[in-house]
This record gives structure tokens, sequence and C-alpha cells, in this order.
């Protein structure tokens, strides 16, 4: 059967929790906007990985004295309008502080338009979104782009492939990792990404990148919620323009990063001009280049690729992180060193100086990735053909580099270039966009110890298996469950005293997360009928026959085959004088082409619909029916 992936909907025990976290500085998240606000243009909201973002009573950064409050991710404002301040954009907001409503400034690079209510249709841009054939969830984003950056192009790239293959593919494992000090949410909970004992995620790179979640997996896939002011240039081309890109674009991306007024021996040249000679050459742009090496070493530079000085490494640079990957008992850092110090003329190799790394680099940037299609930051990381040929594993980098190649541009360039975006449209999207998962918490509801007191139960128990049978005899009345689960911060319900009836009771015990996710373990317990029950109707002369194994005395009827049917069994019943046979579920449903499990009923009645004899289901072997 085909998967399904469909945008996760967020679990109300993790909304409450954040609306809990988004109450700071007396500043209520509860209270978003200014209901009777008419005057506002707009709606936005702090992006969800700023913390501790001032909102002032002036654009002026000069003094802590128009600071208002600091406010965090996912904060909510009103939108009265915008302001450029020594090239910086600024909104005009209004917010609740309290119970009151109050007024200032934010710095437009951390926050995100949700919404501008003053957008006036425009009916040459509404057509040719038709044209470009962008799905009605694509329109409102970019509209509110197109309010705010008329000369701005968007392209919508029909690439065929499929979401749900999409989903699937990244959600290989190693294919998509995340920082393993991130939330919860944000970490695979799949077989073999997490360590249920330990209670740890595996790591599967150098730095403590671990397997994402499908949840984030599939926000950071979905094109719709990158369509504002500064995520939108993980669409952007990647390719050199030198009508565009300049030597001051490059100083303002590396402006307050390691290479910003750097000693390093460069050769002659300084890292901007660097840059720039390495993108004519290799045909990607600067900012780009820039923006890569920041990612892959940091604002500090403090990667150890090109520290110069790894022991056996010696004088080898690799800016871009090119082949630098853990495998063959190597580190990542060691893998790219050791690739640094091969040969190829075509890309400079052995980068043994910091020139020839940076430049050689963007040359295999270029014929690996850009020159060949891949060429924005979003298909850099999610390759739409082979699903493998990807740049980094880092399912956020899109997300992290597109906020820093904005920085590229002065706001007279934002608002006067044509710049070119080219968005994936897939084949199959969900109709809702999918949301960014925000809940955090100890994920581990798994069980440590699991028994009936005083008996041993079918299989043995395994923190994996969830599924166990049992069966006792007739004048056991009662059993006494206990269970004990693998992280402290876990809650367990379901065990203590249990009475049972006759046949079969199924109890449940419910093992709750630190972080609301749930996992039941259950036990099938059949109690034996009484020996003394009366039997007016003997069965090989009025009810049926059968090769099954039953159990008379007990009311049990098992030998059943895994895997088998309602009407498999039915089928091999031969009945007598009249009698038909019917098997139930646990609810009470009849069951028909269903596999059977145990705790399942078999009914056998007479010609004219009365009951004559019902047995408890037992499968030894398979205990739910799933094989």
């Amino acid at each position: 059967m085909k998967s399904v992936y469909k945008c996760s909907v967020k679990r109300i025990a993790a909304l409450a929790v954040m609306v809990c976290m988004l109450v700071f500085a007396g500043l209520a998240f509860t209270s978003v906007v200014n209901t009777n606000a008419e005057e506002a243009i707009g709606q936005g909201h702090v992006n969800y990985d700023v913390t501790g973002l001032r909102i002032r009573t002036s654009t002026s950064t000069s003094n802590s004295s128009n600071i208002i409050t600091t406010v965090s991710g996912g904060f909510k404002f009103d939108i009265y309008g915008e302001t450029t301040d020594d090239g910086d954009k600024w909104y005009d907001i209004g917010f609740y502080m309290g119970e009151i409503y109050k007024r200032g400034y934010i710095f437009a690079a951390y926050v995100t338009v949700d919404k501008r209510t003053d957008y006036k249709p425009d009916a040459d841009f509404e057509e040719y979104l038709n044209q470009q054939g962008f799905p009605e969830s694509y329109k409102e984003g970019l509209r509110q782009l197109h309010a705010s950056h008329p000369n701005w192009v968007f392209v919508a790239d029909h690439n065929g492939t499929d979401w749900n293959t999409m989903v699937q593919q990244q959600n290989v494992k190693t294919r998509s990792l995340v920082h393993k000090d991130n939330i919860s949410s944000w970490k695979s909970m799949a077989d073999g990404c997490y360590d249920w004992e330990k209670g740890e995620w595996y790591s599967f790179d150098s730095g403590g990148y671990v397997q994402a979640s499908s949840e984030l997996v599939q926000y950071v896939l979905d094109p719709r919620n990158f369509l504002n002011e500064t995520y939108i240039f993980m669409f952007e081309g990647l390719s050199y323009d030198s009508s565009v890109q300049n030597k001051d674009g490059v100083d303002s991306v590396i402006d307050g990063s390691f290479m910003d007024g750097s000693s390093h021996n460069l050769d002659g040249y300084t890292y901007s001009t660097l840059l720039m000679k390495a993108g004519e050459v290799s045909g990607v742009s600067p900012y780009h280049l820039a923006t890569r090496i920041i990612q892959e070493q940091g604002y500090k530079g403090t990667g150890r690729q090109i520290s110069g000085n790894v022991s056996g490494y010696e004088g080898y640079y690799n800016y871009y992180s090119q082949n630098a990957y853990a495998s063959d008992g190597y580190t990542a850092v060691q893998n790219g060193l050791r690739y640094a110090k091969g040969t190829d003329t075509k890309t400079l190799r052995p980068w043994n100086t910091r020139y020839k790394a940076v430049v050689g680099g963007a040359i295999n940037l270029g014929s690996w990735y850009i020159n060949k299609g891949q060429d924005t930051l979003y298909y850099e990381k999610f390759d739409v053909v082979n699903y493998s040929h990807q740049y980094m594993t880092n399912v956020l980098a899109p997300k992290s580099e597109a906020k820093t190649s904005k920085k590229a541009y002065s706001e007279t360039t934002l608002n006067n270039t044509a710049f070119k975006f080219i968005i994936p449209v897939y084949e199959n999207m969900p109709d809702e966009v999918c949301a960014e998962p925000t809940g955090d918490g100890n994920p581990n509801n798994r069980l440590k110890s699991l028994s009936v007191e005083g008996y041993t139960f079918t299989p043995t128990f395994s923190l994996y298996t969830t599924e166990y049978d049992l069966i006792v005899e007739n004048n056991v009345s009662k059993v006494t469950v206990k269970a004990d689960a693998l992280a402290d911060n876990a809650s367990v319900s379901g065990t203590g005293e249990h009475n049972l009836s006759v046949g079969n009771n199924k109890i449940v015990i419910s093992v709750t997360a630190e972080n609301g996710d749930v996992e039941e373990y259950t036990i099938n317990i059949v109690r034996k009928a009484t020996d003394s029950e009366p039997d007016n109707n003997p069965v090989e002369e009025n009810g049926f026959t059968c090769t099954y194994d039953i159990d008379e005395n007990n009311s049990i009827i098992s030998g059943i085959s895994v895997g088998s049917t309602a009407s498999d069994v039915i089928s091999n019943i031969t009945f007598k004088n009249g009698c038909y046979g019917k098997i139930s579920g646990a609810d009470g449903k009849e069951k028909t082409s269903q596999k059977i499990s145990t705790g399942d009923t078999f009914i056998v009645y007479t010609k004219d619909g009365r009951e004559y004899k019902r047995y408890a289901v037992v499968i030894y072997g398979d205990i739910n029916g799933e094989w």
C-alpha cells in the first residue's frame, strides 16, 4: 500500500506547551492583534528561530533607552507602515503588552509578514500567476511579495516529482539531518534513528547531527512556507550575474564574519575580491559562495577544515566542506581534507593555499550543481531527479542560507532589481501548508518492564513488542499488572488490579511521554470457562466439525494459521443441521475479509439464528493480525 504523506496536525498538548512558553516579559502571546486597528496595513510574526528581539520607540540602535521590550519566535503584531534607516528596513508595529496596546518599531530582517491588507488586486499579475500554473495555495504569499516588490519575477517550476515520493526519499536515513540540540519534534523517532534504551538519538555526522523528523522534512520541503521577503531567497537563481552582484554586496554578506577584515594570506586578495574572482571563474554567484562558506565554517570561522592545522593535513583547506562526510573510519573533517590533498588541475587541487581552496571549490560547486540545473539553494539540498545528488545533509540549510543571502542586497537593490525566483511545484501536494513542528520534551514512551504478577505471558517482554497473550484457569477472577517506563518523566496508566470475565479480556497499558506522545501495550488474557458448563448440543452431531484445535472445556479455538482471514477460517469448517458461523472482533463487529487475531470470537448459530456456541480465538505466533 502506497504511503501518503499529509502535513501533520500538531498535538493539542504541544500547542499548549508552546503557548505557555510564549508568555514572556508580561507579554501574552494570546493577545496577538488589535482587532480595532483599522489603520493597520498587515500582520506579521517574529521568526521562530529568533530570541530576544527588541521592540523600540524609534529605529535608533545607538542606546538602550528606547527599548520597550524583547520578544521571541512566534510573537505576532500589527503592521502600520515601514521605514528605512541607514539602509535597514523597520516596521512600525502595534502589539499588546499585557492588556495595553502599544506602538513601536521592529527590525524587519527577523520577522515575517503574514498578510498585507493594503494589497490591491493586480489583474495582470493574477493572469501571470494563472499562466505559470501556480496552485491557489501559493498565490496569497506571492501576492504579498508582489505588492512590496513589483519587479520580482516568480517562475513556477513544475518539476514532475510526486510529493509523496519526495517526502519518502528525503526521509531516507542520513539524507536529511538536523542538530541534536534542537527540539524533539524536529528529530526522527524512526527505526534506527533513536536509541530507546539510552534515550538518545543516533548521530550520523560530525558535530552531533541526527536524522530529521518527517514533520520537519515536510515543513522545509513545502515551498509555500517560504514565500516571504526573507526566505524567498532560497529560490533565487545562483548563477553569476555581474549586472547584479558586486564587491559591495559581498562585503554586506561577510560583514561581521571571520572574512570581514581578515588577515589570512589570500595571495593579494581580500575575501570580497577573491569571492568575486571565484564567482567569475566558476559561474556561481559570489554571494552564494560567501553564504556557503559561512554556512559550512561558521561566522567565526571555527570550522576545522579551514584551520590549516589538522594533524596529518597541515596546510590544506576545504572552504565549502566538499566530500566532507564521515565514512571508512575517517571523520567528516578528515575526509574533506583528504579530498583537498588530491590532485585535479581543473579545480586547482591540491588546495594547499586559501586562494586555491576558495576558487577551486567554487569551480567544483558550479560543475557539480549550479551549472547542472540545481541552481537554487532549495535544489542544492533537494534533488528532485535522483534524490541523492544533494550538496548538504542539513535539512535547514536552505532556510538559514536564504537569510544570509538576502543580507547581500541593499534595500535599494531589493526594491529596484528584477530578481528571478524559481519556485518548485510538486504533483499531489497536500491542500494544507505543512506546519513547522513545535513540540518539545522527552519523546520516550516505551516500557522497560511489563508483567502480570504470578504469570508468564507470550511472547517474552520486549520494549519493541506491544501485544501479549496469556491464558488463565477459570478460577482466576483477577490479575495484577505491573509496568515501569524507560523515561523517568513518562507516565504509565492501566496498571494495577483487573477483574477478568470468562473469555478474552483486553488490558491496555498506556505510556505518555513528556512531549505528549502515547504508546499502548496490550495484554490479551483469556480466562477459561468452567468445566461444569452444560453442553446440550454435542458438537460432532449437531454443530460443526473442523480441523482446528477445539478446547470444549475452555471454549477456545486455536491451530489457526497466522495471517488467516475470517472467511478463510469459516470456509474450512463443516457445519451441520443448518448451523452457520461468524467471527467478530473485539469491538463486536463481524469480520469477513479482515485478518483475525487473538481476542476475536468465533460464534456458531443454529439454523433459526439462535446462538449455539462461542469460542475465544487464540493464535500463537501472532496476536494482533498485522502479519
